[in-house]
């Protein structure tokens, strides 16, 4: 099942795996979704994180889990 039919802005999630070396996010971070765009090559799932930052996952790539 692709990951777009599956996260809906709203959506609370908690990160398992980002290969990004430029944020502070750990493994078990949580956030909220705000936004989601796809371009030709990539899903972006734009979270508002509980410590503040403001930074997209990568519908391919990055772990995350939906959290209630």
């Amino acid at each position: 099942m692709d990951v777009k039919e599956i996260v809906k802005v709203g959506d609370r999630v908690e990160l398992i795996h980002m290969d990004d070396t430029m944020t502070r996010l750990q493994p078990g971070d949580r956030g909220t979704v705000v936004k989601i765009e796809s371009d030709e090559d990539e899903l972006l799932i734009w979270v508002n994180w509980d410590n503040g930052e403001q930074l997209a996952l990568l519908g391919d790539t990055d772990k995350f889990k939906i959290v209630t």
